[in-house]
């Protein structure tokens, strides 16, 4: 068998959740393609990307605990049924080669990038698709988020209107180009927020069958723990987390590294987090300071899709193309009101739970108070999934900025 593969060298506002038009949020999510159909039933899918020769899968053959590499002979016979012709493929070895392959194949002039590995390979991917430069720009038209796929991201809030300042921004590299997703991950939690399959198969159809939407990013920029300087801006598709949640993966992920045991790991992390974890005091500043918020949190949400890890409904008003950020945050609790609270943001129940405060906003900056900065006490922020950086941090919005089939 021949196949093209490469290798990668305030004061406490309360909010409650906000009504949504559910006729326009079920519009918004129907897809066209067939996603109930069982496996045997790829081989009588007629494909209409006859040619793949622009196509390329990004594989992490670590996924799915390595089985996405053990059964790729298979598994690409599978994806061939539906895709037609022998798309490339290139396969990662390391982290952040998911981001490097698909700006390289960009670059080549390939426009469908199909990310095939869990949450973190999908965001890498999709980080590939941007970059971020720095220009000089005047202030007043920071505001503008979004223009043609150039999105400014700017911190300085307090410059004069008719300013020019530098600001950075994070350009497409090819507007035209389209992501593909077939999950091959432990949890998949963004293709359940984009309510498509879980299975690499049944999304095949999708990507080929499916229409192309728009979907908003969101951009971040937090702060390194070694050097409190401020990190490279990164994309992110569903959601990030911010306190007891975001040390809970940070540590599952070190014990991961020792113990290949997914089970052991997230006990432990739980068991050796949750009876001891202390809540923060943060300063949380939406758009710009329209609201300010000063409250000792727990754990707090940034969310684009409604799911986290684990099935929980996190942000059950989320819509991944409606322009904004579902920011949860869970206030002052100690351990077993966090088991409480925990159950009700599973279930996406807690509208009137005076303990969650559920806010809808384009950008959002968030950091510790100075009293607690004092202390060191890092508040880990993780991105889909995957630990990136601490507080402070800015997230923002950027509507439209990603093509995918779905």
């Amino acid at each position: 068998m021949h196949h093209s593969y490469e290798g990668c060298c305030c004061c406490c506002i309360q909010y409650k959740i906000l009504p949504r038009d559910k006729k326009q949020e079920n519009q918004i999510l129907t897809r066209t393609s067939i996603h109930k159909k069982s496996s045997d039933s790829l081989a009588g899918v007629t494909a209409d990307i006859k040619d793949t020769t622009d196509t390329v899968l990004i594989v992490n053959p670590k996924s799915s605990s390595g089985s996405t590499g053990k059964d790729w002979e298979n598994l690409f016979i599978k994806i061939k049924k539906t895709f037609g012709k022998n798309p490339k493929v290139a396969f990662t070895k390391k982290s952040g080669d998911g981001r490097t392959l698909t700006r390289k194949f960009l670059k080549k002039g390939f426009k469908k990038i199909v990310a095939i590995g869990g949450d973190g390979t999908i965001n890498e991917v999709a980080n590939g698709f941007f970059c971020v430069e720095k220009r000089p720009i005047r202030s007043s038209y920071v505001a503008n988020v979004g223009n043609k796929n150039n999105y400014n991201i700017d911190n300085n809030h307090n410059a004069n209107a008719s300013a020019i300042v530098d600001s950075m921004v994070v350009k497409a590299i090819n507007s035209e180009a389209i992501m593909g997703v077939l999950p091959s991950g432990t949890r998949n939690v963004f293709v359940k927020s984009l309510d498509m399959p879980d299975g690499i198969e049944e999304c095949c159809q999708t990507f080929v069958c499916g229409k192309q939407k728009k979907i908003d990013v969101i951009s971040v920029a937090t702060t390194d723990p070694e050097t409190r300087l401020s990190l490279p801006i990164r994309i992110f598709l569903n959601a990030a987390e911010i306190g007891i949640a975001a040390e809970i993966i940070d540590k599952s992920k070190k014990i991961r590294n020792k113990i290949n045991s997914r089970l052991i790991s997230t006990v432990s992390s739980l068991m050796s987090t949750v009876p001891t974890y202390e809540s923060t005091i943060y300063e949380i500043i939406i758009d710009d300071g329209r609201e300010t918020i000063l409250t000792r949190v727990t754990m707090c949400i940034v969310a684009n899709g409604k799911y986290l890890g684990g099935g929980f409904k996190a942000a059950p008003n989320a819509v991944v193309s409606d322009g904004l950020l579902d920011i949860v945050i869970l206030k002052n609790s100690n351990s077993l009101e966090m088991v409480s609270n925990f159950i009700n943001i599973k279930k996406g129940t807690y509208d009137k739970d005076d303990d969650v405060l559920y806010i809808q906003a384009k950008k959002v900056s968030i950091k510790p108070k100075e009293e607690e900065e004092i202390k060191k006490r890092d508040i880990t922020v993780t991105i889909d999934g995957e630990p990136l950086g601490i507080l402070p941090a800015t997230f923002q919005i950027i509507h439209d900025a990603l093509t995918v089939r779905m």
